[in-house]
């Protein structure tokens, strides 16, 4: 009996440690029926909005637009409805400062009719403007800087880029972008510097590829442009890259390089580029990378070594297989944090470069939750409303993504790697082809969370050496007398939100004890502000 009751106190405490390190601290709910639409996500200083469109019961063409915001503890502002017009939709969406953009079209095709809603979050005032004057593109992205809408498209197959000033109801169309054989690969704006940047590749007719950053001011005049075309081998071309932010007057692009014409990566490069446009490029392969494969075993770490470094006497560069793909750059005050996914390609209907894999939509607006949008292509996909919520459309008929590890390393300011590691994804297969986890690093500790399913996998680093791997954690609600009776899979996202907190929000039918004293459900749509601490995890072989 002794050695049960042991048993169970070592469960208990065992589970309870294991769970110190992920708390689920706050939730906001909305009464919602799981065939409705899912309410989409931005961040926004101090908290989060949430909103969608929901068309009216009955058989009509009436929806309307609903919305609320949160602080960081979730507390909520009553929900607001604005009534669209009929046969239109929400198809796009922006935060600039305390207004709220919504772009709404009547059906899909790129002559459809569009307007815009304005919605000044501090007074719920809402205004609305007709964009019939804007260009009638396939549209990919689109984003709004000081009362300027930006509209990123696509117009008989090359780019376009329109700057709609709501003041003065004028549109400019962008010089610079549209061109054949041009892709944009980054758009960012910087609201306090009122600049947007264009980052776009393309070839020249000798098929030798570009890199360029061009930016606009707010009215879409040309203020800068920075060719990248000089790498030091010939042989050689930028595969992907982000831009940094601009700090006193510095900039930098980051990304993969790899070799022309191949589908071979090479490793990872920064260009850096002063204030008067002039760049210095840094190189780093695999040599660089001394713990690229610290996810395999100690064996297989060793063989994998041991061929590389026969490679290395004969002075040739290893190639990174099979897809090596820059993800995200944190940018500190010692260096930057470069995030990459290395993975598959596992459906035969995979687009492979001229971009590193199928879909670069999260590094568009960094406004965005969601990042699986509708549209496909190897360079600017789009993360307007995922049609993946709202009809029978399935990512697998279009990929297959196997990812293989998380790859981080830390560089310093003056170039030199402070430190290198992995963490193993364990061949998870998804049908989204965005960056597969969420980082959160302040310089020292790393915290990196996925979804998968209907559990959240949690990794940490400190100062460069993994703490732990892949722990899992089970879906909570903060309320202990309620019980989770089913969570709608599909309707899941997560992502990172703030200082070691992430954001979950999705739909579940939730058990509880009514008024009444019987047990009810009701079916919600839900926002869950999760708090994360490695530091408080500790190994079952240390509990006594």
């Amino acid at each position: 009996m002794k050695k049960l009751a042991a048993f169970l106190l070592f469960f208990i405490c065992s589970g309870h440690m294991a769970f110190a390190q992920l708390s689920f601290v706050n939730r906001l709910e909305i009464e919602s029926k799981f065939q409705e639409n899912d309410f989409m996500v931005i961040h926004k200083p101090g908290g989060a909005v949430a909103f969608r469109s929901q068309p009216e019961k009955g058989f009509n063409l009436r929806s309307k637009f609903q919305y609320l915001v949160t602080d960081y503890e979730l507390n909520a502002s009553e929900i607001k409805e604005i009534r669209m017009k009929d046969g239109f939709d929400l198809i796009g969406y922006d935060l600039e400062g305390d207004f709220f953009y919504a772009l709404m079209q009547k059906g899909s095709a790129a002559t459809s009719d569009k307007y815009l809603l304005e919605i000044n979050l501090e007074t719920d005032e809402v205004s609305e403007f007709s964009l019939e004057n804007i260009y009638s593109m396939d549209l990919k992205e689109f984003l709004v800087l000081n009362r300027n809408a930006v509209f990123l498209g696509n117009a008989d197959m090359r780019p376009m880029l329109q700057i709609f000033n709501l003041g003065e109801n004028t549109v400019h169309t962008v010089q610079g972008i549209y061109g054949k054989e041009t892709l944009v690969l980054q758009l960012r704006k910087d609201s306090e510097l009122g600049i947007i940047d264009v980052l776009i590749s393309k070839r020249d007719k000798y098929k030798i590829k570009q890199v360029s950053i061009i930016s606009y001011d707010e009215n879409g005049s040309k203020v800068r442009e920075v060719v990248i075309d000089k790498l030091h081998d010939k042989d050689l071309e930028i595969i992907e890259g982000m831009l940094t932010p601009i700090r006193d007057y510095q900039q930098s692009v980051i990304g993969t390089f790899g070799q022309r014409k191949r589908e071979a990566y090479q490793g990872i490069y920064i260009a850096e580029i002063n204030e008067f446009g002039e760049y210095e490029i840094k190189y780093y392969t695999m040599e660089d990378f001394p713990n690229f494969f610290n996810y395999l075993n100690e064996k297989q770490r060793a063989r994998r070594w041991k061929e590389l470094e026969k490679l290395f006497n004969k002075g040739k560069t290893p190639t990174i297989k099979p897809v090596f793909s820059a993800r995200e750059v944190i940018t500190t005050a010692e260096g930057y944090l470069i995030y990459s996914d290395n993975f598959n390609a596992t459906n035969p209907r995979y687009i492979p470069r001229d971009g590193a894999y199928a879909n670069d939509a999260y590094r568009f607006n960094p406004n965005r939750l969601y990042f699986d949008g509708m549209n496909y292509g190897p360079a600017y996909g789009s993360q307007l409303f995922s049609p993946v919520r709202y009809s029978p459309f399935s990512w697998q008929t279009e990929g297959e993504y196997k990812f293989i590890s998380a790859y981080m390393i830390y560089i310093g300011k003056e170039g030199q790697v402070l430190w290198d590691n992995a963490l193993n994804l364990s061949n998870k297969i998804t049908q989204i082809p965005g960056k597969f986890g969420e980082v959160s690093f302040d310089g020292n500790k790393l915290h990196y969370l996925y979804l998968d399913g209907i559990e959240i996998y949690m990794s940490y680093m400190k100062n460069g050496e993994v703490i732990f791997e892949n722990e899992a954690f089970e879906l909570k609600l903060v309320n202990e007398n309620e019980r989770i009776r089913e969570t709608q899979e599909l309707s899941l996202n997560f992502s990172w939100w703030y200082d070691n907190y992430y954001l979950l929000s999705g739909k579940q039918k939730v058990r509880y004890i009514g008024s009444a004293g019987r047990e009810e459900t009701k079916e919600v749509f839900f926002l869950t502000k999760i708090a994360v601490d490695g530091d408080l995890y500790v190994p079952l072989d240390n509990i006594d």
